[in-house]
């Protein structure tokens, strides 16, 4: 949640220049106050144990996002007019490992390095370097990160190619044998909410 900062710093060509404060250097410093007022927001020192546990994630425009767990699957469609407020397809990747993190969670997975698959190469770089310059992209690693740590998990984002991608029918609403969909999915941030339904 720094990029904000470092944009509008950017554009003070000397120190005797004055600016309003954008929104996003605004919300960046509410994320950091609710961050920092936290007790347990520090990062466990205790070793991880590293897990494939065969998950799948995809996301695509022309329908909406799909994450494989096993033999077990997850859909939600993205809502008419998601794509505003520089909501991309980039986003909707990034967001797919948010709702990954979230079934993790939700799965009591805790002290461990997980590997998820996806067959975006931008993203995976994006989520390893901590931040990007789209806004939206940068909102989903921080809601990533505030999730992650009390459970102490690290995510491996791994690329495969999307021919062998098992996820990426579902994204494409080809879905998958209805008694493997997961009925009750881990519930969305309010940050996602009117963006996407569940199947």
């Amino acid at each position: 949640m720094l990029p904000p900062f470092s944009v509008f710093i950017a554009k003070f060509p000397n120190e005797f220049s004055c600016h309003h404060a954008p929104k996003a250097v605004n919300e960046s410093l509410c994320w950091w106050d609710a961050i920092l007022v936290k007790s347990g927001c520090s990062q466990s020192l205790k070793p991880h144990q590293h897990i494939d546990p065969d998950l799948w994630v995809n996301a695509s425009t022309s329908w909406g996002i799909g994450i494989i767990y096993s033999s077990l699957w997850y859909a939600w469609a993205l809502t008419p007019g998601w794509k505003v407020d520089g909501r991309d397809i980039g986003w909707a990747k990034s967001m797919v490992l948010e709702l990954t993190v979230l079934i993790l969670i939700d799965q009591n997975f805790q002290d461990c390095s997980i590997v998820i698959c996806s067959d975006n190469t931008g993203i995976i770089s994006t989520y390893h370097k901590g931040r990007s310059r789209n806004i939206p992209h940068n909102n989903t690693i921080c809601r990533i990160t505030s999730c992650s740590i009390p459970n102490n998990i690290t995510i491996i984002p791994t690329y495969v190619e999307s021919l062998l991608n098992r996820a990426d029918p579902i994204s494409r609403s080809i879905l998958g044998l209805p008694h493997l969909c997961v009925v009750s999915p881990p519930a969305l941030p309010l940050e996602l909410l009117g963006l996407l339904w569940n199947i």
